[in-house]
């Protein structure tokens, strides 16, 4: 009885670690398809502000994010010199299942797309 007791306990402590792991809060991936690196990255919507990584061309950073209520994106970030604010774009709610994708063109636009995962 105590034996499997344990065993319980122990197969509940490494699941709860397993999932601790998994965020629980929308994720935002900035990627840079602009072919220079993009610094001082940071992502922003209603409730939260994320500085990301220098990224460089061709890579991505992602971040877990907090949003308040319903939210665009927002992302700002610098590149040749220049700092660039392009509009907000994009949607995502403070649901775990939002996936929010920022891909930063070649003329520093920035296409948003959104989706919902299972």
């Amino acid at each position: 009885m105590y034996a499997t007791l344990l065993r319980h306990m122990c197969l509940a402590f490494l699941f709860s670690l397993g999932m601790a792991g998994c965020s629980r809060h929308p994720q935002v991936t900035v990627r840079n398809n602009s072919g220079v690196t993009i610094t001082n990255v940071v992502i922003s919507g209603s409730g939260f502000s994320e500085k990301l990584s220098d990224i460089v061309p061709g890579g991505s950073d992602r971040a877990a994010v907090r949003p308040t209520a319903d939210s665009g994106l927002r992302i700002a970030f610098d590149a040749k010199g220049t700092r660039h604010n392009p509009p907000e774009d994009g949607y995502l709610e403070a649901s775990p299942h939002y996936r929010v994708t920022a891909t930063v063109a070649a003329d520093f636009s920035v296409k948003v797309e959104s989706s919902i995962e299972p």
